[in-house]
């Protein structure tokens, strides 16, 4: 996973320069170069922060949208074995290529995350037998306790 920082539903990426022995990074997804930089993390974080702020003024004054519109339209390279599955199976369901990704991306987004499930319950067992441990001969394959549920 690509380091991100994240802020008023921006993302902004996370370089190093070795050279310049600096991070940097630039605002994503919007339609502008916005830059910022930094000796620390610490510090990138707040001029990110920043950076944002002063975006959003900027876009305020000159009334436009923040965030870049997404024509809503990509290619996807799945190679020829998988397209031509994908194909069959939209033909079988009577819909289209572009439905059954769609709906596959919706439902990958939607699903629930997996969370933390204790299940407690409790056994009880009635103890019909036992023996004396000093008189058990191993030999003898005895259990020590005979459970009956």
């Amino acid at each position: 996973m690509k380091n991100t920082l994240q802020y008023k539903g921006f993302l902004g990426s996370i370089e190093i320069s070795i050279e310049d022995n600096c991070l940097h990074g630039k605002l994503m997804f919007i339609d502008d170069l916005v830059t910022y930089e930094a000796d620390s993390l610490t510090k990138l974080k707040s001029e990110f922060e920043a950076a944002v702020e002063d975006y959003l003024n900027t876009c305020k004054k000159l009334d436009r949208n923040p965030i870049k519109p997404f024509s809503g339209t990509f290619n996807v390279r799945i190679g020829p074995e998988l397209h031509q599955t994908l194909a069959r199976y939209a033909v079988k369901k009577s819909s289209s290529i572009n439905d059954v990704v769609k709906k596959a991306l919706v439902e990958y987004f939607e699903k629930p995350r997996p969370q933390e499930v204790i299940h407690k319950h409790i056994h009880t067992y009635k103890i019909e037998e036992t023996f004396d441990i000093e008189k058990v001969k191993p030999w003898e394959n005895k259990p020590l306790l005979k459970i009956v549920n």
